[in-house]
């Protein structure tokens, strides 16, 4: 039986792998935390997951979360890699593409809207579809819910992972993924204003804020409170199981990592240097990114309650899903 239809269009690259997908991936594919918080959601998707079932990884990027999930599976499985991002999905692609059954989708873009799931790899034709720190990304999350939903079979499963979402009860101390992005911005804007090795940019800083809040915004999207994302399952056609909520341990530098790739930096500090900045300007960005980040780690090693002098921590939400 062959995996992927001959209805289907399975995508190949047509360019080299990006310098920025790679950057990405080296900075989270070892990660702890990347680990720990994929092998949580491998605990609560194996016992649903088969031998020949079709698995989506929506939002897959580099594929490093695929790796992870396939290492732990340790079953055969028709794996179908989904994301809107050609440079990002071509690193998944040379690191995957010699894997048996592994198959490849880009959801492509009309005007300002992005095809759904099941407009890119059909309807009733997906087991499972899983998700892993994509969902928070999404502006509208019920038209792609409902575009999953349509994909799926019926009793299909959907599952997804967040670190940045809101929700009464969260623990003291754990913190989101914007948390995070939210006081290195700050802080680097304040050792802006304050060292005269960074002065060349206060002129208009107060403007440049204003100006590049959007761009900040689409790196790093405003958290939505949990309820958002269950309202949306329910309006989708699905009915899902109580959250399953874990906190993960973030090593500061693994952090530092993650901050550092160059396409974050530009919606982390966009103010400094904005989507094109000059080698000066990049160079400087990654040096204010640097320290701040480090005076946050201090920071939270002495402050937070969750965190030590080598991590803080996160929570991580789980939410499965059944179409109905």
């Amino acid at each position: 039986m062959p995996v992927v239809s001959a209805q289907l269009k399975p995508w190949r690259p047509d360019r080299p792998t990006s310098k920025g997908a790679t950057a990405f991936h080296e900075a989270v594919v070892d990660s702890s935390w990347l680990k720990d918080a994929i092998y949580e959601l491998y605990k609560i998707v194996r016992s649903k997951i088969h031998k020949g079932d079709v698995v989506v990884d929506f939002g897959a990027g580099t594929g490093s979360s695929a790796i992870l999930l396939m290492k732990h599976l340790k079953r055969q499985i028709n794996l179908w890699l989904v994301d809107n991002s050609q440079s990002w999905l071509g690193k998944a692609y040379e690191l995957l593409h010699n894997f048996p059954n592994v198959e490849y989708f880009i959801l492509e873009k009309n005007d300002n809207t992005y095809a759904t799931l099941a407009e890119t790899v059909g309807s009733g034709v997906v087991d499972h579809v899983i998700s892993a720190n994509t969902v928070h990304l999404i502006p509208d999350i019920k038209e792609v819910f409902t575009g999953i939903a349509l994909a799926l079979k019926k009793n299909g499963t959907f599952t997804f992972q967040t670190a940045n979402l809101l929700r009464g009860g969260r623990p003291e101390g754990a913190l989101m993924i914007d948390d995070t992005v939210k006081s290195v911005h700050d802080i680097a804007l304040d050792i802006v204003r304050t060292d005269q090795n960074f002065a060349q940019y206060l002129g208009g800083l107060g403007e440049k804020v204003h100006s590049e809040e959007p761009q900040r915004k689409f790196v790093f999207p405003n958290p939505r409170y949990i309820e958002a994302y269950l309202d949306a399952l329910d309006e989708s056609g699905f009915e899902y199981e109580k959250p399953v909520c874990i906190l993960v341990k973030i090593k500061y530098k693994d952090w530092l990592n993650f901050l550092r790739v160059k396409r974050l930096q530009a919606g982390i500090l966009p103010e400094i240097g904005g989507r094109d900045p000059s080698p000066k300007e990049e160079e400087d960005r990654d040096k204010l990114i640097t320290i701040a980040a480090q005076k946050l780690f201090k920071d939270l090693e002495e402050k937070n309650q969750l965190a030590d002098d080598k991590s803080f921590t996160v929570e991580s939400v789980y939410i499965l899903a059944k179409k109905i």
